[in-house]
């Protein structure tokens, strides 16, 4: 491949206010590498039904959630920025105690009627397989280590193939969710040979390490 000039966006704050101009250049970019693969994060479903909506029919989807029940205590959500803090304080004078971080059956099924690949992210066997600590990726954004964590599950799943390229959406989640991250991942059977290839969107600045 020649030398590549492109135009990356660095969003001002991180958030689901992203979620339309993320998913509009990844779409535009997956378009132009000519790639046929999608990963996304979702805890609830609302940001895999919307990459169903742009990426549907045309992409091989895989959304990646954690373990059945999973939930996050209020009072571990973002709270740095002022959107999160008001959504911190709805949720807790309406008395929820935690919010979840692991699609229902139901919503599984749902995803699977509209063609997408669900698969529950083992993080035992994600964190055998890379042997690092990937929280590090988090100086650079909480989201870009999510997406990349996606991209593995998707892979140790059988839902990525080794050498082909493939694009990965998170969001920097936990206060807001949706997607405001996007990357180009090339996997690889080793650890040492994954690649991150391109930031196609990003937030410029993360919260602190979750």
């Amino acid at each position: 491949m020649d030398d590549t000039i492109l135009q990356v966006t660095y969003f001002a704050a991180p958030g689901p206010q992203n979620t339309a101009a993320t998913l509009a250049a990844a779409l535009r970019r997956a378009r132009e590498l000519g790639l046929t693969r999608v990963v996304v994060a979702s805890d609830t479903g609302a940001t895999a039904r919307r990459v169903l909506d742009t990426f549907g029919g045309e992409f091989q989807v895989s959304v990646v959630t954690n373990a059945p029940g999973l939930s996050l205590p209020v009072g571990k959500l973002h709270d740095y920025l002022p959107p999160f803090r008001a959504l911190k304080r709805k949720l807790v004078q309406a008395g929820v105690k935690a919010v979840p971080v692991s699609l229902t059956e139901a919503q599984v099924a749902e995803l699977r009627g509209r063609g997408a690949t669900v698969l529950r992210i083992d993080w035992k066997r994600l964190a055998g397989f890379a042997r690092i600590d990937l929280r590090a990726l988090e100086r650079i954004g909480v989201a870009v280590r999510v997406a990349l964590c996606c991209a593995v599950a998707a892979y140790l799943e059988g839902a990525l193939p080794a050498g082909e390229e493939a694009i990965a959406l998170a969001g920097t989640g936990f206060g807001g969710g949706g997607a405001d991250t996007a990357l180009v991942v090339r996997p690889a059977a080793e650890w040492r040979d994954w690649r991150v290839l391109e930031t196609v969107v990003r937030p410029r600045e993360s919260p602190p390490a979750e």
